[in-house]
């Protein structure tokens, strides 16, 4: 989808040199990956403040996204709101080395144009654990039967352990003889 919410920082900061807005940004707009998903609009506050080379940015955002948990791969809502702060530098970047300070700045391509979509699937996709968890404690899927342990605990584990066990031969005789 293309429904981009672009800022014009001239605009919005031609009289004062500090601004807060207040946004609904569209989640399919952001165009994140498909094991993304949520119903709801990403809600953000946002503060522009005019410095001499650029914009201090600082933006609050709140998103609930549905992602799939790495170990049972059902799906669960997870809490991505946060906060972040970066510098939009209206210069032009010199050299093509970036400094240590450089690292929380973003070089405007258009001195007037901001995309706060670009903004929030970054965090987003930052904010996002490499291995979402529904819950610490997840048990996952029985690598055996497929079933998810948490829902249904199964003991196929025990019976291979007990079958790949060097005393399994011993086992059986035992029970050969109780017989």
């Amino acid at each position: 989808m293309s429904n981009k919410h672009y800022i014009n920082l001239k605009n919005e900061l031609r009289k004062e040199k500090f601004v807060q807005k207040e946004y609904e940004v569209s989640f399919e707009s952001l165009d994140l990956p498909e094991e993304y998903s949520s119903s709801e609009d990403v809600k953000v506050n946002l503060y522009i403040i005019k410095e001499k080379n650029g914009y201090a940015v600082s933006m609050n955002f709140k998103s609930d996204v549905q992602v799939e948990c790495s170990r049972c791969l059902e799906p669960f809502n997870m809490d991505l709101s946060g906060t972040s702060n970066v510098f939009l530098s209206t210069k032009k970047l010199e050299s093509g080395k970036l400094g240590s300070g450089d690292l929380d700045t973003q070089y405007l391509e258009d001195e007037e144009k901001f995309d706060l979509n670009d903004f929030i699937r970054e965090e987003i996709l930052v904010k996002t654990p490499m291995k979402p968890l529904c819950d610490e404690n997840c048990k996952g899927i029985c690598p055996i039967c497929g079933a998810n342990k948490n829902e249904n605990p199964c003991d196929c584990e025990k019976k291979e352990k007990r079958k790949n066990s060097p005393f399994a031969k011993l086992q059986k005789l035992l029970e050969g003889k109780q017989k």
